[in-house]
């Protein structure tokens, strides 16, 4: 693969990531929906569907590092590598780029800060559960 085809697979696999973080972002609005109904018979498929997804998006990260080292090599410090390939690109095309990247990269942040928000109402509800089940473990009982 010369640079040429790394660049364009490389475009179009960060547009093909674009669009599946705005179905993660969907999938995980739908999850804490579902978590807040108490909806035990969506939750199973949600997080089946959200872990595929994630599957697909790591799959494509790593193939994007890949790409990113072959074309700009391992001299360049890592987190200087995305950088290094759009200043290569020519000044048309280095601004679509770049705000392709900030538009994934607000995406993943998006979508990390749904992943906490569920996370941690399912584990409070878990603790809730917890607590009407097993009683409080800390609960004031006169001798």
């Amino acid at each position: 693969m010369n640079a040429q085809q790394a660049m364009l697979s490389l475009a179009q696999g960060i547009q093909l990531d674009v669009a599946d973080y705005d179905r993660l972002h969907g999938l995980l609005e739908q999850q804490f929906a579902a978590a807040l109904r108490h909806d035990v018979a969506r939750l199973p498929q949600l997080a089946e569907d959200i872990g595929a997804l994630c599957t697909v998006l790591d799959a494509r990260r790593t193939e994007r590092v890949t790409l990113v080292n072959a074309i700009v090599g391992m001299e360049v410090p890592e987190a200087q590598r995305v950088a290094a390939v759009f200043a290569r690109l020519p000044e048309r095309y280095r601004t679509a780029a770049e705000t392709l990247w900030q538009n994934l990269q607000a995406r993943v942040l998006a979508c990390k800060a749904l992943n906490l928000r569920n996370g941690n109402l399912l584990m409070d509800q878990y603790e809730v559960m917890q607590r009407v089940l097993g009683g409080e473990s800390d609960t004031y009982a006169p001798r």
